[in-house]
């Protein structure tokens, strides 16, 4: 139970790598908020979570509206007490096009929602935690951050800025003692990777072939790295992005 007695909020927690994320900290004993831009996928979320018999509640908000973002994190620090920890996952993927054919909408909403929502929930966030002098920060990063993936000409520079904010942030933040890290996920098998492949978006023998220790992540893969990088055993690791993505960013060979 590592984290009894610890609030955690978790962004865009309804599926995927957030329930994941959000159930693991329910399973460690922390109190959970589970935020998606729906609340039903919130509170789906939320009833598997109560499974383990701590405090969690769903909340529903647009992560690139400041006054919900506000609304949120005010809601969580009066149901809870305080905000120790806050997993910013919301973020949305884009669609494979060329750039000369994008639309311009595509990329503003790829920005608001994943660096925007990100430095919102930070900036918001930052605020209670300073007040106590303690907190813990992990942005949800992406292997395109690193690499220059043709046709994510949105997703992959919001993501990029997503790992230079918690840099940044984690050396501002520093001196009161608030931990920022991000996680870069590989190829995780999400119910969006599972319909890329099935249509071909993505070549899962490709990826896998390529991939040194030949699997894809699981969503409790990133789950785990998310739980270390917000335990104490991370306490001296900040403005670090964390590759979970079995060695496929690292290799430099063809295979």
């Amino acid at each position: 139970m590592r984290f009894k007695d610890k609030t955690v909020l978790v962004t865009g927690g309804g599926r995927g790598i957030g329930r994941a994320i959000a159930v693991g900290f329910a399973r460690e004993g922390a109190s959970v908020a589970i935020n998606a831009a729906h609340l039903a996928s919130a509170e789906e979320a939320a009833q598997i979570a109560r499974e383990f018999g701590g405090r969690v509640i769903a909340i529903e908000a647009d992560v690139s509206d400041e006054a919900h973002v506000n609304a949120m994190i005010g809601r969580v620090v009066n149901e809870f007490g305080a905000i120790d920890i806050l997993v910013n996952n919301a973020g949305v993927s884009q669609p494979l096009v060329p750039l000369i054919e994008q639309d311009t909408a595509d990329f503003d909403r790829t920005i608001a929602i994943n660096l925007r929502g990100t430095y919102l929930c930070c900036k918001a966030a930052a605020r209670e935690m300073i007040a106590r002098q303690s907190g813990k920060i992990v942005n949800i990063g992406s292997i395109t951050a690193h690499t220059g993936p043709p046709m994510r000409t949105a997703y992959a520079p919001s993501k990029a800025a997503v790992v230079n904010l918690t840099m940044a942030l984690g050396v501002e933040l520093a001196r009161y003692n608030i931990n920022v890290n991000s996680i870069s996920p590989g190829y995780v098998l999400t119910d969006l990777v599972k319909h890329f492949v099935s249509e071909g978006k993505v070549n899962e023998e490709a990826v896998l072939r390529r991939t040194p220790l030949g699997r894809m992540s699981t969503t409790e893969d990133i789950a785990n790295a998310a739980l270390f990088l917000a335990s104490d055993d991370a306490r001296n690791i900040t403005g670090t992005d964390l590759l979970v993505d079995a060695g496929w960013t690292a290799n430099g060979y063809y295979m």
